[in-house]
């Protein structure tokens, strides 16, 4: 019997277990086939079923570059490579200063500093409606959904900051939150926040971040979350004790765990794991993953890492990979005995905020 000739329920059942980007190149096979790939309740029932493809994206030169990653034969020839840019369905061209991935979809902060969630599997763009007060250079935004009676609401956070021109210091404005349900911005009423020291990830639905503030004079940190079903902020314990002066970063592993890189005086690294976080942020049982001096290495590394970098762990193979934008776009492979760089291409106009990214069929 042909595929054609199946039940239309058992032919969604089977597409369902298929990869978003192998339905992607079937959807022309057929109408059938492709009005079930187009269908919303259908892309919902396919996240959930289908084997996820782990892929890796690049922010490069205003651009969103898809990253071939190949640490499998680590200790022979591992292989960092950049495919090239994923293209936008777009009239004109948009510039990217900064994403945030979830669930296969990416919120893109364009030059202009305007927001967009692009799929850049199905090739679908959302524009967000301009809220009362005009965006900012100094804006942070946070993307996550509300899932309820099995259907993503996804929304976006904003956070207004105001620069001090004589102190050079942070304050918040104001807080808002994007309802793509009902395509409009709303006051958010919580209490103050503090600088964000970290880019934002997305993870089941909530975001996170590093942030600091001042007690008694001294700059103490931790870390932020926002759980966008209940719309309130959280503070998470963390499994060591740091300060302003540390560098810290935020990575979701396979959409179900949370990373936290800590870099102490340059060379000092360690990274931790956790796949669970409670509600109030206590009792996180975090797993020491990873534990790096970089100034022993052969040859020692001196000052290698700038502030513009990111990471994720590749935890199969026990090594991290740390995306750094110092000298070139350059890529430092790390394991308790194990050390590597290399260079993914020539030093970027913008960040190289790398992340993770699952491709998805998911619709706004």
């Amino acid at each position: 019997m042909m595929m054609l000739e199946l039940p239309k329920d058992l032919v969604e059942e089977i597409l369902s277990r298929l990869p978003a980007t192998t339905l992607k190149r079937l959807q022309s096979t057929c109408k059938q086939w492709n009005d079930i790939i187009n269908d919303r309740e259908f892309a919902g029932k396919h996240f959930s079923k289908a084997a996820k493809q782990h892929l890796v994206v690049m922010l490069k030169n205003f651009n969103v570059h898809l990253i071939s990653v190949n640490v499998d034969g680590i200790h022979i020839d591992p292989s960092i490579k950049d495919i090239g840019e994923l293209s936008l369905n777009k009239p004109y061209q948009v510039y990217i200063n900064g994403m945030v991935h979830c669930n296969g979809l990416l919120l893109c902060i364009t030059k202009g500093y305007t927001p967009m969630v692009w799929n850049p599997c199905t090739g679908k763009i959302n524009w967000v409606v301009e809220p009362s007060r005009a965006y900012d250079v100094y804006d942070k935004f946070a993307f996550g959904y509300e899932y309820k009676k099995s259907c993503y609401n996804f929304k976006i956070l904003r956070i207004q900051y105001v620069c001090g021109r004589e102190t050079h210091t942070y304050t918040t404005h104001g807080k808002e939150i994007y309802d793509f349900n009902s395509s409009s911005w709303r006051t958010l009423n919580v209490t103050r926040i503090w600088p964000l020291i970290s880019p934002v990830v997305s993870l089941k639905g909530n975001a996170y971040w590093f942030t600091y503030e001042y007690k008694e004079g001294l700059r103490n940190s931790s870390l932020l979350s926002f759980d966008f079903s209940k719309e309130i902020f959280g503070n998470i314990c963390v499994p060591f004790q740091f300060n302003g002066d540390y560098l810290v970063e935020l990575s979701v592993i396979r959409e179900n765990k949370l990373a936290v890189l800590l870099q102490r005086w340059a060379l000092e690294i360690e990274m931790w794991v956790t796949d669970y976080i409670e509600p109030n942020g206590n009792g996180v049982p975090w797993n020491h993953f990873l534990a790096v001096d970089l100034g022993v290495t052969i040859p020692p590394i001196s000052d290698v890492f700038s502030y513009a970098m990111s990471f994720f762990i590749d935890e199969d193979n026990k090594v991290g990979l740390i995306w750094d934008n110092n000298m070139d776009v350059r890529v430092y492979i790390v394991g308790e005995d194990y050390y590597r760089e290399i260079v993914v291409g020539e030093k970027g106009i913008c960040l190289p905020l790398m992340c993770c990214y699952v491709p998805s069929l998911l619709q706004i």
